[in-house]
């Protein structure tokens, strides 16, 4: 007998996993409830699939010949296709969000950090300097709003 066995989907962090700053960063940039729906539609995509598997294995067992066995994998297969299809929607929701946080800087939110942002040219390096700070600055100038975000609204200017 033919046992599946399908592991907890771990690719995509639940968010309670995830440390609390980056859980209000990620609520900030993305609705955490929109999150947390897409991941329980994908669970359950994932139930279904092991359940067409269980079905399709027991049936498996009394076919009566090669066809049939092969007809009856080929059907479990398309239900399969069927119910990942169905959450392409959050599937692609969730890939967004993951190139989307993929792509912010590491910040290790048990070290102090001091942010310091501005206009160009207003002297932001030379007060780093004379402070005294650690001479590894980071300076990001990948615009890191995400996509559905109006930049007036976010707080940035036109431009």
């Amino acid at each position: 007998m033919a046992h599946y066995n399908f592991k907890k989907i771990t690719v995509v962090p639940s968010a309670k996993d995830i440390h609390p700053f980056y859980a209000d960063l990620m609520n900030i940039l993305y609705d955490k409830d929109h999150y947390k729906l897409a991941l329980g539609q994908i669970n359950i995509a994932k139930n279904l699939v092991d359940n067409v598997a269980k079905d399709y294995v027991r049936l498996m067992k009394y076919g009566d010949s090669l066809y049939r066995c092969k007809q009856l994998k080929r059907a479990a297969l398309g239900r399969m296709c069927t119910v990942i299809r169905r959450q392409k929607q959050s599937l692609e929701y969730l890939e967004q969000v993951r190139q989307h946080l993929s792509r912010l800087p590491t910040i290790d939110p048990n070290t102090r950090t001091l942010l310091l942002c501005g206009y160009p040219n207003v002297g932001k390096s030379s007060f780093i300097n004379k402070v005294g700070l650690s001479p590894t600055v980071t300076q990001v100038t990948e615009d890191l709003r995400p996509k559905c975000c109006v930049p007036a609204v976010c707080g940035g200017g036109v431009g």
